[in-house]
């Protein structure tokens, strides 16, 4: 047995041995206890919820594995709110950046992807995947919303329609009702949530090589995920309430790449829930994938689409996995239309999908397969011998090896200790006669620097507490007077202040919104040019489109408001002449 297989038996190194995987496609929420046996994968316990709510779909999940014995605390969930994909950065395996530092440089990437993504769970597309209106009908909802009505051109109504939430609107034409409304912003809570801030995985797709060798210059492929993080913290609340850790989130499509053979060159589609995954691996890393919707054609057409948007000349095996019972139907005429062999990927049927298996291979066999990019719900996470745990552990063994050590020091020395502890003692005898004497003498001086000591300390919090009131505290009132003084003459009737918030390392924070783009950048502008005289200056101003109060259309404003004096507080004042004067005759 090696020490890697030792190493796995510990919880914080990632050595599970059963899990619980997840997946949703935002409508049912559907769950597999899976273990590692002998390396092979055995599926434990299985259950599923159709509730409308999610928190209360975890509680059913939950609860029906722990009635059939389920004791574990651990799963990750498989979401279509996950986005991944392929992207090049200039960073290599070998040398990765820190946790942080990837993430920043990953989000800048993938975020106009990631906000594109998210549209597909918007509540015209819930409604068209519910059954409860068909595409002609979000069409015309879309078309009235955007002033395009079907009475003609200089409708008076088309303005007030653009006014109006997609629902709203659909309601108004008599496509649907209020509870098919509340159903609709159930399901979307599934798959998004209020936050625009999202997090990332990622998972290096180039072998790393020896150093000797040299490496290349130039960019490197890196396979990565995001997820919105208010989405993340949603489930994760709901797994929480019920006393279960939820540790990654895997996107819906794309996890049965590891249950292919990747040995040559493949291609790998898998088709979930409306949703078509196509990832071609060459050489054992991913080359390129695509993720499309396949809700508005046939699961058949958005397969090939996706295989021949992928396909080279040097593919070789073709692997297609779908759930249902039409799959078997699906990779024969697959087959027969690309005129080649398409193999099955591993399945159980309704049991457990063959992107559930993927997870779990990768979690449980792989330990930390790069063909599969999750996302952390508490972030990334530091390398093994980085982490918190590791080195408490680590730090235990050398206490108790240092103590070992000394243990057999001291037996050692304990004889000659004892030869010198012999002579001494008479020595010591006629020494404590001039010790004690002295030690009064010590005493008596040691009170006295105690009592200066500590008048020292109550004269200098009575100086802290005087410079306290007498400057630094008018000089801060005056600074805040000014500031909002300023904020009043600049602020005009189409703009409003939302919020004036200070942080001890950002500075003030202020936010607002305008009824017009103009009016937003002319009060930053004039709000910086009216602190100048302050040496305060107005830094990472954001002016983007958002809804007001009342659902008026207008744009939010963001700035931050900082010190030009980079060496000096924004409100701390110097101390006057006379303060550093006094403050040396105290001393």
């Amino acid at each position: 047995m090696n020490l890697k297989s030792q190493l796995q038996r510990l919880p914080f190194l990632g050595g599970t041995s059963a899990i619980l995987v997840c997946e949703t496609d935002g409508f049912h929420l559907h769950g597999a206890v899976i273990s590692r046996d002998a390396g092979k994968l055995k599926i434990e316990f299985s259950a599923r919820s159709d509730a409308t709510e999610y928190r209360t779909a975890v509680k059913e999940l939950v609860s029906s594995l722990r009635e059939q014995g389920w004791k574990g605390r651990e799963t990750v969930l498989l979401t279509p709110a996950v986005f991944s994909t392929l992207i090049e950065l200039p960073i290599s395996p070998g040398h990765p950046r820190t946790a942080l530092q990837m993430q920043e440089l990953i989000r800048w990437e993938i975020e106009p992807l990631l906000l594109q993504h998210a549209t597909l769970w918007s509540a015209g597309q819930t409604l068209l995947a519910l059954g409860y209106m068909n595409e002609e009908q979000v069409a015309a909802v879309l078309e009235r919303q955007q002033g395009k009505s079907g009475i003609g051109v200089g409708d008076d109504h088309g303005g007030a329609y653009s006014f109006k939430r997609f629902c709203e609107l659909a309601m108004d034409m008599g496509y649907i009702d209020q509870i098919k409304i509340d159903e609709c912003l159930a399901r979307q809570s599934w798959l998004r949530s209020d936050s625009e801030d999202f997090s990332c995985g990622w998972a290096a797709q180039e072998i790393v090589r020896d150093e000797a060798m040299g490496e290349e210059a130039g960019g490197h492929q890196w396979l990565v995920s995001g997820a919105n993080i208010g989405m993340m913290r949603q489930w994760e609340s709901a797994f929480s309430s019920q006393k279960v850790v939820l540790n990654e989130v895997y996107p819906l499509v794309g996890c049965a790449v590891e249950l292919a053979d990747i040995t040559p060159d493949a291609m790998v589609l898998e088709s979930m829930h409306g949703l078509v995954s196509g990832i071609r691996l060459e050489s054992g890393t991913v080359a390129a994938i695509k993720t499309q919707q396949s809700r508005s054609m046939a699961v058949l057409d958005a397969c090939l689409e996706s295989y021949h948007d992928l396909a080279t000349p040097g593919v070789g095996k073709v692997y297609l996995a779908a759930g249902g019972e039409a799959s078997a139907e699906l990779l024969q005429r697959f087959g027969e239309v690309i005129g080649r062999e398409v193999l099955a990927l591993p399945e159980h049927g309704n049991e457990i999908s063959a992107g559930m298996l993927g997870a779990a291979t990768t979690l449980l066999l792989k330990n930390g397969a790069r063909h599969v990019a999750g996302v952390s719900v508490r972030g990334p996470r530091p390398p093994i011998f980085k982490r918190v745990e590791v080195r408490a552990v680590a730090a235990a063994v050398l206490i108790l090896m240092v103590i070992a050590t000394l243990e057999f020091s001291l037996y050692v020395r304990k004889d000659l200790a004892q030869a010198e502890h012999a002579r001494t003692a008479e020595a010591k005898k006629e020494f404590d006669a001039i010790v004690a004497s002295a030690q009064a003498k010590v005493d008596e001086v040691a009170k006295l620097q105690e009592e200066i000591k500590a008048k020292e300390q109550e004269l200098a919090k009575l100086m802290a507490r005087f410079d306290f009131f007498a400057i630094e505290l008018p000089a801060r009132m005056g600074f805040v007077r000014t500031l909002l003084n300023e904020l009043v003459n600049n602020v005009t009737d189409d703009v409003v202040i939302n919020a004036v918030e200070e942080t001890p390392n950002l500075g003030f924070r202020i936010a607002g919104w305008a009824l017009s783009e103009t009016a937003a950048q002319q009060f930053i502008q004039s709000f910086k040019t009216a602190m100048a005289p302050l040496e305060m200056d107005v830094t990472d101003p954001i002016v983007r489109a958002q809804s007001g109060r009342l659902g008026l259309l207008g744009y939010d404003i963001h700035f931050r408001l900082v010190s030009i004096r980079v060496s000096e507080p924004v409100v701390t004042a110097a101390p006057a002449p006379e303060q550093q004067a006094r403050r040396k005759r105290t001393r």
